[in-house]
């Protein structure tokens, strides 16, 4: 079995930085999704419909359009 000592923060940052940029990169990326907590079933079927949406657009199915148009049409659909 392998002893394990706890580091504060400081002192893991430090050690960390003795790490080559690409497994800190591989460090960060653990680190991050070690707190992701996992999606309810209303968030996921959003993540499914925008990862739909983005595909449609990557594919050229569908193509964008631009913000400024999208806002002065609903400012003209308010009447503003």
């Amino acid at each position: 079995m392998v002893a394990v000592s706890i580091m504060t923060v400081a002192e893991l940052f430090s050690a960390s930085q003795a790490l080559p940029p690409k497994e800190r990169e591989i460090l960060c990326a653990q680190i991050a999704e070690s707190l992701d907590t996992p999606f309810t079933k209303q968030q996921q079927a959003w993540a499914d419909i925008a990862e739909s949406r983005a595909e449609e657009l990557r594919s050229g199915k569908v193509s964008g359009v631009p913000a400024d148009e999208v806002f002065a049409k609903a400012r003209q659909r308010l009447g503003m």
